[in-house]
């Protein structure tokens, strides 16, 4: 009994050391299946990481040369920024200085606006009174009316701002005249009176008194052509003198002499003089000499249309100081 039982015992034992092996050795088989199946799915890990690796990669590639494109073209624009940055700097001091020019134009254009005078006086009146298109205007100088180019493109402290041209013959009283005598006139330190009208614009000449008288202040011209007779026989030297006066004072005179005279004879005498009057002033021709005894004298014919004795003048230029 007891040797079945140790037999019994010994199989017992002998078969849970073969079971265990058995099962051991399934164990370790299935270990080592699944430690290659594992080694397989590594390998594919580590193929799919190197495969995303690579990509990574060439993103990695691609998103640094899009940033390097993206660099050269802030820097390019930066550049660009830059240069307008001056230019933009360069402009505001240009406006800065055009805003220093301009303050004082401004300023004097408010002035002048406050007051606008009747007659502009230079291209900055013009352009107060509203003008903007440069060209040619009429201001009033100091003595006559100018004609001048504005350039309404330039300031006024420019020098091409306003540009003269000339003048413009302005007159606010066209004033002419032009008479002559058909009488012979014998009285020495009188006015000589004319009694022919050929012209006589503006009315400043009075045929009545001989005299005319300035209506505006200016330059006027005047000429006198006459003829002096001398009744002969007669020896000695006879003359005639013919004078200008302006109020009372005399500025020219015309004279004409003749000798051994056998009979009547005539002489001819001229002047002219060019004179800055006054309004108001008076010029007037009278005989300053003349051979005493009625043997020389101023002569005309009132019977024929013949006229030896011409008076004239008109005025040239006006002075429009004061009057505007």
């Amino acid at each position: 009994m007891a040797r079945f039982l140790s037999s019994l015992l010994m199989g017992v034992l002998v078969l849970a050391c073969w079971s265990a092996c058995v099962m051991a050795e399934s164990t370790v088989e299935q270990q080592l299946q699944r430690l290659k199946e594992n080694y397989i799915e590594m390998q594919q890990l580590l193929a799919d990481k190197d495969r995303r690796l690579e990509a990574l990669e060439r993103e990695n590639v691609k998103s640094r040369k899009t940033l390097e494109a993206q660099v050269t073209r802030l820097e390019s624009k930066t550049r660009r920024m830059e240069i307008e940055a001056i230019e933009q700097k360069s402009q505001l001091t240009a406006m800065q200085q055009q805003n220093v020019l301009h303050s004082g134009t401004r300023a004097e254009m408010a002035t002048r606006q406050a007051a606008t005078p009747t007659i502009p006086r230079s291209c900055a009146d013009v352009q107060c009174n509203g003008h903007t298109v440069s060209g040619m205007y009429s201001i009033m100088g100091n003595t006559s009316v100018e004609m001048v180019f504005c350039d309404f493109t330039k300031t006024t402290a420019d020098p091409n701002f306003q540009r003269r041209i000339g003048y413009a013959d302005v007159k606010t009283v066209p004033t002419y005249f032009y008479v002559q005598k058909n009488t012979s006139h014998t009285t020495a330190y009188t006015p000589i009176p004319f009694e022919v009208e050929r012209v006589n614009i503006g009315g400043a000449m009075n045929l009545q008194t001989g005299k005319f008288t300035a209506p505006r202040a200016g330059t006027y011209f005047f000429a006198f052509t006459g003829d002096a007779r001398f009744v002969g026989p007669r020896t000695s030297i006879v003359a005639v003198l013919v004078e200008m006066l302006w109020n009372g004072r005399r500025v020219g005179s015309a004279r004409t002499t003749e000798s051994n005279t056998a009979g009547s004879v005539h002489s001819q005498m001229s002047m002219q003089s060019t004179l800055h009057l006054k309004a108001g002033d008076q010029i007037w021709l009278q005989i300053g000499f003349m051979t005493s005894g009625g043997v020389a004298y101023v002569f005309d014919n009132p019977n024929a249309d013949q006229r030896f004795n011409h008076f004239t003048g008109w005025l040239v230029e006006e002075n429009l100081a004061g009057l505007f």
